[in-house]
């Protein structure tokens, strides 16, 4: 169970945005490549019709997007890399657009961690070896303790099962068609999104990070969809790091969606457990 904790903490929720330093590791972020895009951008004027269009989608993705909210779920993780091959059953939190609680729990439902993640500050308390980690949500606090950067907006993506699109005013936009999918572009620097939206109803398949040179860094694929409203849940998410051989997969059984009430706390024994605080 402890290599599943480890895992799932350093290969699936802080991989989420290693497309940032994927081909450098060691190169400092551009401001603008370190900066999370937290708002919706879509309200930006444009002028040329297939931008206007390609706005509109995620206008709609957004929005509808948005009707899944106050989410707890459970189910399975499947971790599958070069060195592990486990699973593990977690609960899961989620509030829209700042809050991200789980718990893994081992045999017997024995708590093995518990964390809580807004878009400010995070609270990790590793139950199997008493050491609780708090901070600030930062894409450097989170590279230091992954030697990976990460943002917070694909875990959320990834936990909830929904997808919002994030714009911002310069990228450069492109899109095309491949059946009964848009196919929505979204370049900034050498890094290219790549977004699969159902024509239809507007859920996102799949996106994926791609760099400059065409290589995939990291995918995210929705399936076994369910209807709340106009929106869709997907109840399985499955992330690859190719180049890695990774496989992560959320399999939620249980689901409960638009819930009055979420419990964030993280407990842990004050006084018994070793406190770790970083800026």
């Amino acid at each position: 169970m402890y290599k599943i904790i480890t895992a799932f903490i350093f290969c699936f929720i802080f991989s989420a945005s290693t497309v940032f330093t994927q081909e450098e590791q060691d190169t400092t972020l551009s401001t603008e490549e370190n900066t999370t895009i937290t708002e919706d951008t879509t309200q930006v004027t444009e002028t040329d019709p297939v931008k206007l269009e390609i706005s509109r989608i995620i206008k709609e993705v957004n929005s509808r997007s948005k009707e899944i909210d106050n989410v707890i779920s459970t189910g399975e993780i499947k971790i599958k890399t070069p060195k592990i091959d486990e699973t593990g059953d977690i609960e899961i939190h989620v509030k829209k657009k700042d809050d991200l609680w789980f718990k893994i729990e081992g045999p017997l439902g024995i708590d093995a961690a518990v964390a809580h993640f807004n878009r400010d500050r995070f609270t990790f308390f590793d139950d199997l070896n008493d050491v609780v980690t708090m901070g600030s949500t930062s894409i450097l606090n989170i590279g230091t303790l992954t030697k990976i950067r990460c943002t917070f907006d694909d875990m959320l993506n990834s936990f909830s099962g929904t997808v919002k699109i994030s714009k911002g005013k310069k990228d450069e936009l492109a899109m095309t068609e491949e059946g009964g999918q848009y196919v929505l572009s979204l370049k900034r620097g050498t890094i290219t999104r790549k977004y699969w939206v159902d024509k239809d109803n507007y859920f996102v398949y799949k996106y994926m990070y791609i760099s400059k040179t065409g290589q995939t860094l990291i995918s995210f694929e929705f399936s076994n969809f369910s209807y709340s409203g106009t929106s869709t849940y997907a109840r399985k998410v499955e992330i690859r790091r190719p180049k890695q051989n990774e496989y992560f997969r959320l399999t939620m059984e249980n689901v409960s969606l638009n819930q009055g009430y979420l419990d964030f706390k993280v407990d842990y024994p004050y006084g018994d457990v070793k406190i770790r605080n970083w800026k």
